[in-house]
């Protein structure tokens, strides 16, 4: 074999080692998306989340609420930011938008309410992934 063609693989392997070195080291240190909560394995991660505005409210059948469904999110009562939040419909029909948001810097996450095609009561739902809800509800009123 060619010396210079053996010098070039053994520096091709040599890189190839230290690549799957350093990609083998970023699993073990749990590079994980830092927009959701945290996974902590078994350290429990005391998640809270509270109403801050929006229950309550009474509006026109289909159209949407006047203000918009508020949750501040906490990690052990201070305000957490960058956790996903799930909104969804859970009685009456209508449409909550968006369907996921982050709670921002001072750990308030929000979405609007449409209200359905029926009058009554309705609900929608606001979840931290793996955590506590907060369950919303209007009254539907209209034809």
């Amino acid at each position: 074999m060619n010396p210079a063609r053996s010098s070039t693989l053994a520096a091709i392997r040599a890189w190839m080692a230290r690549a799957a070195a350093i990609v083998a080291l970023m699993g073990l240190t749990g590079c994980g998306d830092l927009l959701q909560e945290p996974d902590t394995g078994t350290i429990p991660v005391r998640l809270e989340l509270e109403e801050v505005s929006g229950d309550g409210q009474g509006g026109v059948v289909g159209a949407p609420l006047a203000q918009p469904l508020r949750v501040r999110a906490l990690d052990e009562g201070q305000p957490a930011s960058r956790l996903w939040v799930e909104w969804s419909v859970i009685a009456g029909g209508g449409d909550v938008e968006p369907r996921n948001s982050f709670s921002d810097g001072i750990g308030i996450a929000e979405a609007t309410w449409t209200l359905g095609p029926s009058g009554g009561a309705q609900q929608v739902r606001a979840v931290v992934r793996r955590g506590p809800s907060v369950i919303f509800e209007a009254t539907a009123e209209g034809p």
